[in-house]
């Protein structure tokens, strides 16, 4: 009996081992798959938030990379070049309208390099040649003339000022002053003499060829001294220099301003309507070239036509 009992005892706690031994297998294996699950989850997420990551990332770089494509766009055009135009010009009044349209220019992003203001015959070689890329000191009738001389096309840009031609004394006062053979200066290039002969044929001193163009222009072209007086053709850059020599003397209103002639005292001129203005002169190179054309539109502008009219005491005037 105890020896049955014993037997049944052994066998329950056998069963038991092996029913707990199976549990523990089970949970065992359980934990496992839930680590397991558990871990790919994890990663899984953390797959998605490198992913999430670079893409921001990527984004960002973009962002800044455009960012800093308008910003170097922005440098480039707060910091760009001006356009430099080469000239040459007289001093007066030239220079002077030149230099009070510069802040009106800077605006447009144009500067003026004006290579010279003392004029030599060095100057048209300059524009023909295209050391200069325009000349500011011709009127049409002269740039007629050296395209004539040099075999050169020159174009006229625009009109920016009128100087009437003007004849001054330093002996007298008036026309009606001066003697009866007064020795008269005038200059010898063509289209100046022209515009002087022309000045002393609507005062009555001398009748001309009405066949006399600006080309031809000198003294064989007079048909009759209505009034007798002696004209002597000279470079017009002598005249001055030499006016006591005469007793009246033809010369550009702005090289009696550079002397500090005053202009008001005249002895005659041409009238206001007078259609030699001063241009802005170029080559075929420059005829096309929108810099040049926006310094004409400055130079015809309000602005600078009220700086001619209030600083040269009508020895200058706007072009019409």
């Amino acid at each position: 009996m105890k020896k049955k009992l014993v037997a049944l005892l052994m066998a329950a706690i056998t069963v038991s081992a092996a029913l707990t031994g199976c549990g523990g297998a089970k949970d065992t294996a359980a934990e496992q798959e839930t680590t397991e699950d558990a871990g790919d989850a994890q990663a899984e997420d953390a797959a998605q938030e490198a992913e999430t990551e670079t893409e921001d990332e990527s984004t960002a770089a973009d962002a800044e990379s455009a960012e800093g494509e308008e910003s170097d766009a922005s440098a480039d055009a707060q910091t760009g070049e001006a356009v430099v135009l080469k000239c040459v010009c007289d001093l007066t009044p030239h220079s002077e309208i030149l230099n009070a349209a510069s802040d009106l220019l800077a605006e447009q992003g144009i500067e003026l390099d004006i290579v010279s203001t003392t004029w030599d015959a060095t100057w048209n070689d300059m524009l023909v040649d295209g050391e200069i890329d325009f000349a500011y000191f011709m009127h049409v009738p002269a740039m007629e003339s050296i395209e004539e001389e040099m075999g050169a096309t020159l174009y006229s840009m625009g009109n920016v000022h009128v100087e009437p031609y003007a004849c001054f004394s330093d002996k007298y006062a008036s026309k009606d002053e001066l003697p009866e053979n007064a020795i008269i200066a005038i200059p010898n290039d063509s289209s100046n003499e022209y515009r002087a002969l022309k000045v002393l044929e609507k005062e009555g001193f001398v009748k001309l060829n009405p066949d006399m163009t600006a080309i031809d222009a000198s003294v064989n072209q007079i048909d009759e001294y209505v009034i007798p007086i002696e004209i002597v053709e000279m470079d017009q850059a002598n005249i001055i220099p030499s006016a006591a020599d005469f007793d009246a003397y033809f010369v550009n209103v702005n090289r009696a301003l550079e002397a500090d002639i005053d202009t008001t005292s005249y002895l005659m001129r041409e009238g206001e309507d007078s259609e030699y203005a001063n241009i802005i002169t170029v080559t075929e190179a420059n005829k096309d070239n929108e810099a040049i054309k926006t310094l004409v539109s400055v130079l015809q502008s309000d602005e600078v036509k009220k700086f001619i009219e209030e600083n040269f005491n009508g020895a200058v005037i706007p072009a019409k």
